[in-house]
């Protein structure tokens, strides 16, 4: 049943106005809709123990625990001083819910068992996250500074008091950090000769003090008129001065804290420092999930900031300093100005190409309602619109509006619909090079991911649009597409018709030396063999052969390279490397030798900025100050950043860092280089890895491994390192002499006890009252004075008897091994050293070592084959092209009912790379993942052109017939000059929607390279299609094929 030309508008009017008021309510965002993760983190804390300890107490028994549940697909751990934590990642089809609540039941009855003073494990993770593979959990979206007539101190616990509590009741909110000014603490030092005196000890103080501090506690329950009711114990506060606490009863006689130690008010070092431009005041950072939505949240954050400062006392008050999510909002805009101005650009280029009131009309209604049907799609689809899916959105304008003006043009001529099939095909072959994108590795992948989507489903609107409604409303219009064009320009179609035709005839004839030309012209890769290839004798002797090598591939690459080797020549190793930041900023990072405090290293940092203040042309400069070093990021005003001042300061900060010193100083994000004066002492080329089940027996191997290595002068440098945690702090570590031990009756653990009481410092409890609140730090008086020789040469009372602790143990020095990393129940140590030598020695002797440590090691035990360094290009994902080729030539072979003309098509698939190569090369543009998505695609889009032709060609062979080859051509050429037309507006479409990717150039680094390889591709496509496609047809037995 023919349905009339009212009820499809009317049905089109009614999908626009559903679109329309849908739009409200399609969700926008600056990043993807996240989804549920698949990692599980178990982490866990033990005060004061060593890594090791901690592995084979709790780490271990948490890892066999999680490793038996279902669904579990690799556990791994990592041990540190005083805590740790098991990395739980699940299989694919888990069910994330019921595995996290079952490992936390297992959890609950394992934590029976495990030693005291261990925390109770904490269970996070599973939640929603984004797959697009960021590195950063949680990212700082708001800096507030706090200014007040306060102590630095009453500040601080005035702010995390008053907005800690409010703003964490936020879902998206994960930390609240208040930074700056100084916390004053009691600092409590005993002397360990009096506490032994008196039969005392550290713990005894300890207790005493926590005893009359005052605390609160949970002891049971009672029953109350059938209720269970919480029974609190709380002890009321010591109100005499603090040296009057009593402590223990020695002898009947009770012992205060002021007969064995002594106290004084001390200001805290800070663990770490944050500053803006260099002022040390208190500010108040806002971390939130790297993947919430920032814009929303920052307006809802400083909207509620401004209700709580309302209630704020008198005399505080705060200035926001930093907004991470103005960049994001700003980027947002400036891609719906992009989309707003693609559409814009294509409707006058419409207009310009038929000036009629009727054609643009029918265009605009067209694009009207492919976009406002594609909300409904991505309503029902649940599709979040972000800063990658609205580029899809304007990429597609220009191949959506391909649909219409082909369809307008072949129906405003012959009234029928049997364009739709050549439409189809080429949106389908779009729609498949684009299907590839969730094949590709994860790293091109997360750019393209939801890009892909949304051009998908718009050129599947386009395509319903396209057949149902676009004819109906030329029909309703009584649109008529007639040339009746100027005398002149008719004389030219006339003149380039008959060129055209004797063109196609005169290269039938001398069809080899075209298509010879052609593939010297997309190029032959001999640069890309390589020198040799193993396992593959035949290769090696020949092409692999230094007499190949050396002699012949050079030559052959510059003669029969063509433009795939110019383009390979333009290309860096890294290809894929990050996107530049929109904004140029200098960053300075500067790091201490090991055993430098964070105290020291910001000393210097103050240097740096004292000296940054003095240039106006900076907006701001951010500090950060931590234990893993210092990082300052300045920021230059918008009329500064594209002059030559950056230059000029970088240069300016690296003289002053010299001077400096006494750092690793290192500047990055203005000069392509950078600058850094890290000698990198400390780093060994080589490295041999060995895995295995147990800690001691692994570090063992790896002992005599590195005995064995030291017997060969070329090795030098030897270390043990973990991977991961290569520059780790020294130790001293003491190496008992059991046999004395046991003939003196030596008694290890009265040692360390002793030792302990002498070198100990830690935190107890936070003292208050009611002028101030403090910390409570206990420490040894001898504990900065006992050193490495009164180790080794005094006398140390143990258990009542003065011992010298070296005529029982040995003391050395080695690097500490704080942490300690595990992956499915398996350690990994790393000998790493260097050699003197050659590389083909070095690889050698590493390969007879690490065969020799294999065939000797127990069970369980191996040495691993590794790799490293950065990513590099190796080119396995452009197989994938490959695949979208196939797609394309079924998709052809099912339209042309052929096998041989789909074949024609997809050679225009390389020709138009010709293009790209060529405007990569002359360019200099960074190809990156930008120049990988141009790639796919225009595999789907410069075969449309082709397929429209061919497409016609078999139309009107099929209405008209030929006998003659000549007829044939002609054929050819009527077909190509009723499509011409259609073919160079969707090219030039397309294109044209590129231009607003142009405008920022390189700060965009992804669109800006793909807007330049895909408009250097559709371009010289143009070539390809009239110039190349006629020579690869075989007028004379494309007969048969229709």
């Amino acid at each position: 049943m023919k349905v009339s030309n009212f009820t499809l508008l009317l049905t089109l009017a009614i999908l626009m106005v559903i679109g329309a008021a849908l739009l409200p309510k399609i969700d926008v965002a600056d990043n993807p809709r996240p989804r549920q993760g698949k990692t599980l983190t178990v982490t866990f804390a033990w005060p004061r123990a060593s890594a090791k300890v901690i592995e084979q107490n709790v780490t271990s028994r948490i890892e066999g625990l999680v490793s038996s549940v279902k669904g579990v697909e690799n556990v791994s751990s990592e041990s540190y001083f005083g805590s740790g934590k098991v990395i739980v990642e699940l299989k694919k089809g888990a069910d994330v819910s019921s595995v996290k609540f079952e490992i936390s039941s297992l959890l609950k009855q394992i934590y029976k068992r495990l030693p005291k003073g261990v925390t109770y494990p904490v269970l996070t993770g599973g939640e929603v996250v984004n797959e697009r593979g960021r590195s950063e959990t949680i990212q700082l979206l708001l800096t507030y500074q706090v200014n007040s007539n306060l102590s630095d101190e009453q500040l601080k616990e005035y702010i995390e008091r008053k907005v800690e509590p409010e703003l964490k009741r936020l879902e998206d909110v994960k930390r609240i950090e208040v930074t700056g000014g100084v916390r004053k603490y009691i600092e409590i030092t005993y002397n360990p000769f009096i506490l032994a005196n008196y039969g005392l000890t550290a713990y005894d103080i300890e207790k005493g003090i926590r005893s009359f501090i005052g605390r609160e506690d949970i002891v049971g329950e009672v029953v109350h008129e059938g209720k269970r009711i919480d029974l609190f114990l709380t002890t009321d506060k010591f109100c005499k001065p603090l040296e009057q606490m009593p402590i223990g009863v020695v002898d009947g006689k009770t012992v205060y804290l002021n007969d064995l130690a002594s106290y004084e008010y001390k200001n805290r070092e800070p663990g770490s420092y944050f500053r803006v431009n260099g002022l040390n005041t208190i500010y108040l950072n806002i971390h939130v999930d790297a993947e919430a939505n920032k814009i929303a949240l920052s307006d809802k954050l400083q909207r509620q900031m401004q209700d709580l400062e309302r209630q704020f006392k008198k005399g505080v008050y705060l200035t926001l300093t930093y907004d991470g999510a103005k960049e994001r909002e700003s980027e947002l805009h400036k891609l719906v100005w992009r989309s707003l101005m693609a559409l814009g650009i294509l409707l006058i280029f419409v207009w310009l190409a038929k000036r009629e009131w009727k054609y643009l009309t029918i265009m605009v209604v067209t694009l009207a309602a492919i976009i406002l049907t594609a909300v409904i799609a991505y309503w029902l689809l649940d599709i979040r619109l972000h800063i990658y899916s609205l580029a899809g959105i304007t990429v597609s304008l220009g191949l959506v509006i391909d649909a219409s003006v082909v369809m307008t043009d072949h129906y405003s001529y012959y009234h029928n619909r049997k364009a739709f099939l050549a439409i189809m095909a080429a949106l389908l072959t779009t729609i498949g090079s684009l299907v590839v994108v969730f094949w590709l590795p994860e790293f091109i992948q997360k750019d393209l991911y939801d890009f892909a989507w949304i051009i998908i489903v718009n050129l599947s609107v386009a395509l319903l649009v396209a057949y149902a409604f676009t004819p109906a409303l030329i029909d309703q219009m009584n649109y008529g597409s007639y040339q009746q064009g100027h005398i002149r320009r008719k004389a030219l179609v006339v003149g380039w018709t008959h060129f055209y035709t004797r063109y196609i005839a005169f290269t039938q004839k001398r069809k080899w030396i075209y298509i010879i030309l052609v593939v010297m012209a997309f190029g032959i890769p001999f640069h890309a063999l390589p020198s040799k290839w193993e396992e593959h004798d035949i290769y090696n002797a020949t092409l692999g052969s230094d007499f190949f090598q050396l002699k012949c591939k050079e030559t052959l690459s510059k003669i029969f390279g063509g433009t795939m080797r110019l383009f390979a020549e333009s290309l860096s190793d890294n290809t894929y490397s990050h996107e530049k930041d929109n904004e140029m900023k200098l960053t300075v990072r500067a790091q201490m030798p090991l055993g430098g405090s964070v105290t020291e290293l910001n000393q210097k940092v103050v240097m740096l900025e004292n000296f940054l203040s003095g240039f106006r042309e900076i907006k701001c400069f951010e500090t950060r100050v931590e234990q893993w070093g210092a990082s300052t990021v300045v920021e230059f005003k918008d009329e500064y950043q594209h002059t030559s001042f950056p230059y000029l300061l970088e240069n300016k900060v690296i003289g002053k860092v010299i001077s400096i010193g006494g750092a690793d100083w290192s500047t990055s994000g203005v000069s392509e280089r950078g600058f850094s004066n890290s000698l990198n002492l400390q780093y060994r080329s080589n490295r041999i890895e060995i895995a295995g089940y147990n800690y001691d027996r692994l570090y063992r191997i790896a002992e005599d491994m590195c005995e064995t290595m030291k017997q060969n002068n070329r090795v030098v440098d030897l270390t043990i390192e973990t991977p991961g945690h290569e520059n780790q702090e020294d130790e001293f570590y003491m190496k008992y002499d059991k046999e004395r031990m046991a003939l003196y009756g030596f008694d290890l653990n009265s040692t360390h006890q002793a030792l302990k009481e002498i070198l100990s410092g830690y935190d107890i409890e936070k003292y208050r009252d009611k002028n101030m609140s403090a910390d409570m730090y206990l420490k040894s008086s001898a504990k900065d004075k006992f050193d490495l020789w009164h180790l080794q040469n005094a006398y140390l009372k143990v258990n009542g008897i003065d011992t010298k602790l070296a005529d029982f143990m040995q003391i050395e020095r080695r690097e500490a091994k704080n942490c300690i990393p595990k992956k499915n129940q398996e350690y990994v140590l790393r000998v790493a050293f260097n050699v003197l030598g050659s590389y083909t020695y070095t690889s050698k002797y590493i390969e007879k070592v690490t065969k020799e440590f294999n065939a000797k090691m127990p069970v369980g035990y191996r040495c691993l084959n590794t790799s490293y360094g950065w990513y590099e290009d190796d080119g396995t994902q452009y197989w994938l092209i490959l695949l979208i080729v196939v797609i394309i030539y079924f998709i052809c072979a099912i339209l042309f009912e052929s096998l041989r003309l789909p074949l024609v098509i997809i050679s225009l698939i390389p020709l138009s790379f010709i293009g790209t190569f060529l405007t990569y090369y002359i360019s200099g543009v960074e190809f990156g993942t930008g120049g990988f998505a141009s790639l796919v695609l225009l595999s789907g889009l410069t075969v449309n052109g082709g397929i429209y032709i061919i497409n016609e060609y078999k139309n009107t062979y099929m209405r008209l017939g030929a006998k003659k080859r000549r007829d044939l051509i002609r054929l050819y050429v009527r077909a190509y000059n009723h499509k011409i037309i259609a073919v160079m507006l969707t090219i030039l479409s397309t294109v044209l929607g590129l231009i607003p990717f142009f405008i920022d150039g390189d700060e965009e680094a992804f669109w800006f390279s793909f807007a330049v390889g895909s408009a250097g591709g559709l371009l010289f496509s143009v070539v390809a299609i009239v110039f190349v496609l006629p020579i690869l047809l075989k007028f004379d037995l494309c007969v048969s094929n229709f």
